[in-house]
């Protein structure tokens, strides 16, 4: 694998990669919190966002999990806020598994008012459910200034997937972590692997503050797989989206 953007290296100001950060929380350490995901192999949505967040009875669907495509050599303002610790996956896995890159529509200007202004119009009659406008809502932010507060967060290059992720360790292309983990890390996985006691997570492992030369050598060995879409196995049959005990998490149908 290599770093840059559709096979030119000196594309620095763009990557194929996007990266969950973990956060530590009142109980558990940010590592804990990312091996609790490993574990379970499922990255668990938040929010609500995007433009319908405060919409009444959409239920979960303005839930996601969040990832940021910011260059990997680039992200200390993004390590400053969330943590050392975080799974990067290949955007084409996010692509085929329902994800997209945010839409960051300035507040006030013509693009946002257009945009808002169908978000109105779909809730006049009722909210319908099966309205197509309540699957793009999740992907569209309105930075500004609102009231004195700044909602400005398009630094951050987010995307976003509308549903729990689900994963295996053949998605996952790295693994953020120190440095002085990475042996550690390593060995608890090749155990894992040879006692059949859990996944193994064997992919690279990067310490964010590293410069980009380091970075490029953690993944240089490994070669760059053709593409990450789900197999066959995970994949809805109605809709295309990705499947998690049996359903469809997009369509919600059983498949």
């Amino acid at each position: 694998m290599t770093i840059g953007y559709r096979g030119n290296p000196g594309w620095r100001d763009m990557s194929e990669y996007v990266v969950h950060f973990t956060k530590p929380s009142a109980v558990r350490s940010a590592y804990d919190v990312m091996i609790s995901i490993l574990s379970e192999g499922v990255i668990r949505v938040g929010g609500p966002f995007g433009a319908a967040r405060n919409v009444e009875g959409l239920g979960d669907s303005q839930r996601s999990a969040c990832f940021s495509e910011i260059p990997l050599d680039l992200l200390y303002r993004l390590v400053e806020r969330r943590s050392l610790y975080g799974i990067g996956f290949r955007q084409d896995f996010l692509m085929h598994s329902g994800g997209a890159r945010v839409w960051y529509l300035d507040k006030g200007g013509l693009a946002a008012t257009a945009f808002q202004g169908a978000v109105y119009q779909a809730q006049q009659a009722g909210v319908d459910t099966n309205d197509p406008i309540w699957r793009l809502t999740p992907f569209v932010d309105f930075p500004g200034d609102y009231g004195g507060s700044q909602y400005q967060f398009e630094w951050e290059r987010e995307w976003r997937v509308p549903h729990p992720l689900p994963f295996q360790p053949g998605h996952v292309a790295f693994l953020f972590l120190p440095e002085e983990f990475h042996l550690a890390a390593r060995g608890f996985f090749e155990e894992a692997q040879r006692e059949h006691t859990g996944a193994a997570y064997l992919c690279p492992y990067v310490d964010p503050r590293w410069t980009m030369d380091q970075i490029q050598q953690a993944l240089a060995p490994v070669p760059t797989p053709p593409s990450s879409a789900p197999t066959e196995e995970t994949t809805c049959p109605y809709c295309g989206g990705p499947v998690a005990d049996g359903q469809c998490m997009l369509c919600h149908q059983p498949a």
